[in-house]
């Protein structure tokens, strides 16, 4: 055997041990954790095979599966049984891992993450695919809308409608279609990046849109751009652009010291967040390395259906 091929055999082994040690941390819980698991033939939870997924995931017609929301729901109320009657702290049973299969669909992916949100998990770590080491963390709070924060949400849920070929969404043009109430609105100062992409016959089209009067001072919301991309070079190339552009505003906020708080706040709720937005047949595996690169951006992320 060769130097070189030697090499190889001993990196290739090395590797191989590194990805299995991943997938051991990964499948070890700690107390009060669960781990849903789905590939393409079937689902288990905690490693026990609760059926197919086929039959009992995909053909169903809703973003919350009922037949997995019970199973979960049943395995969180009895470790909260059980914590309570120890007289333990229920908060630690917010968190959740998820691994999903390359080639697992993006709707059977998101009916599994809405079933174990409406159960009560808010924190999840996920894994996707047989690359336990980039397992991202999503969080998903809690928030009780008043009438102006509905408003913005559904305001936000038009721009799924117009990803393509479209380089501006106005207000004007969203309270024609939905945004009824303006004055909820004009204000409003959030950054919502998003981030989708679709097929073309030659390819694939990334489209990204945002709120630009984020960074124009005393500016009034009108609306969001979209940008599209035909490479991921493009794509990368802009995204890096918009995160200089978000941390020399973060960075120009007040420096006293009572505003550090202020800042940090802007910073974990505002520009670091990303709605990823994807048709129902996308495969999990074209979506691994757009979460895996702004993984490594530092965004958090939210997902939803095109």
């Amino acid at each position: 055997m060769s130097k070189i091929s030697a090499y190889i055999l001993f990196l290739s082994l090395f590797l191989l041990a590194a990805c299995d040690s991943a997938k051991k941390e990964f499948e070890t819980l700690k107390e009060g954790e669960i781990l849903l698991d789905i590939n393409t033939e079937e689902y288990s939870l905690n490693g026990t095979v609760l059926g197919k997924t086929a039959t009992d995931i995909s053909v169903i017609d809703d973003v919350i599966d009922k037949p997995l929301y019970k199973e979960l729901c049943d395995t969180r109320g009895k470790f909260l049984e059980e914590a309570l009657g120890n007289g333990e702290s229920i908060d630690i049973f917010e968190l959740a891992k998820l691994h999903v299969d390359d080639n697992l669909s993006y709707v059977d992916f998101y009916k599994a993450l809405s079933s174990m949100y409406f159960c009560g998990y808010s924190d999840f770590n996920i894994a996707i695919g047989t690359n336990y080491k980039d397992v991202f963390q999503l969080s998903i709070p809690r928030t009780d809308y008043m009438w102006c924060g509905l408003v913005i949400q559904r305001m936000k849920g038009l721009r799924y409608k117009y990803l393509r070929n479209r380089q501006k969404l106005s207000l004007s043009e969203m309270s024609e279609i939905d945004v009824e109430d303006r004055e909820c609105v004009e204000e409003y100062k959030g950054l919502d990046l998003l981030l989708s992409f679709y097929r073309k016959d030659d390819g694939i089209a990334y489209v990204v849109s945002l709120n630009e009067t984020f960074f124009n001072k005393g500016s009034r919301f009108d609306g969001y751009n979209f940008y599209t991309f035909n490479n991921d070079a493009d794509l990368w190339k802009f995204i890096e652009d918009i995160r200089s552009k978000v941390d020399r505003q973060i960075g120009n906020m007040p420096g006293k010291k009572e505003d550090k708080v202020l800042r940090l706040l802007a910073n974990a709720h505002g520009p670091n967040k990303v709605m990823l937005v994807f048709q129902k047949d996308v495969l999990m595996k074209d979506i691994a390395p757009i979460v895996k690169k702004l993984n490594t951006y530092g965004y958090r992320f939210a997902f939803d259906l095109d």
